[in-house]
């Protein structure tokens, strides 16, 4: 699960948002921790995954003091991420499903844990 992952759809609902009606957003996953952005928000937090159950804790992060930015505070985005319950994983596709979002990312890079 490790690697760098672009949001290419949201459905909430059953109600599809793609890329021309949301913020871009990214999200990095390594050894257990993730961080990433949503629109000029940034976030991190931590994830479990094993046997496609998954825990997330994400919180965003506060602007920076010259940043006003409209996904810094705790949205729709971030309910819908720590929601996740369930996810499903392909070389190039993750997907992650709650009661009431499905959130699918496309991989567009790969990281390598750090060797302790």
């Amino acid at each position: 699960m490790n690697g760098i992952w672009k949001l290419i759809q949201v459905n909430e609902n059953g109600a599809s948002s793609t890329k021309l009606s949301q913020p871009a957003g990214e999200l990095f996953i390594v050894s257990g921790k993730i961080r990433g952005n949503y629109g000029c928000g940034r976030y991190e937090g931590t994830i479990e995954a094993a046997h496609n159950v998954v825990h997330i804790s994400a919180e965003p992060l506060a602007p920076r003091p010259t940043e006003r930015c409209l996904y810094a505070v705790r949205g729709a985005f971030h309910a819908d991420l720590t929601a996740a319950t369930q996810y499903t994983l392909s070389r190039t596709h993750l997907v992650m499903f709650s009661k009431s979002a499905r959130l699918t990312f496309e991989r567009i890079g790969y990281v390598t844990p750090a060797q302790k």
